[in-house]
C-alpha cells in the first residue's frame, strides 16, 4: 500500500498538504481508492487471467491493474465514447454485494 500511496500510484507526497485536518481526509479517501482500485484488479484477473512471469510474480499487482482499468474508464468517459458508459457501470458495480 505504501508504493500505492507514492510514486507507483496516487503520487500522496505531490500534494503537499501539511494541514493535519485535510491530510486526515485526504488519506481516508485515498484509501477508499486504493480499495476500489484493488477490487477492479480482482475482477479483472477473474475476467481476463494474467501469466505469471518467470520468477512467478504476476506482471502488474492488482491495485496497478485496477488503477489502470479505472484510468482508462475515466478517459473514455471523459471523451465521450459510447462503450465507455457500460464499462464504467461495470466497475461501479464492484460496490454491489
Amino acid at each position: 500500500m505504501h508504493q500505492a500511496m507514492k510514486s507507483r500510484g496516487f503520487h500522496l507526497e505531490e500534494t503537499n498538504v501539511t494541514d493535519l485536518e485535510r491530510i486526515s481526509t485526504l488519506f481516508g479517501v485515498l484509501s477508499l481508492a486504493f480499495m476500489w482500485c484493488c477490487l477492479i484488479g480482482e475482477f479483472e484477473e477473474q475476467r481476463e487471467p494474467t501469466k505469471p512471469l518467470k520468477h512467478g510474480y504476476a506482471p502488474k499487482s492488482l491495485f496497478r491493474r485496477g488503477l489502470d482499468t479505472l484510468r482508462k474508464a475515466i478517459e473514455n468517459l471523459a471523451w465521450g465514447k459510447k462503450p465507455a458508459r457500460t464499462r464504467f457501470r461495470y466497475l461501479l458495480a464492484t460496490f454491489v454485494p
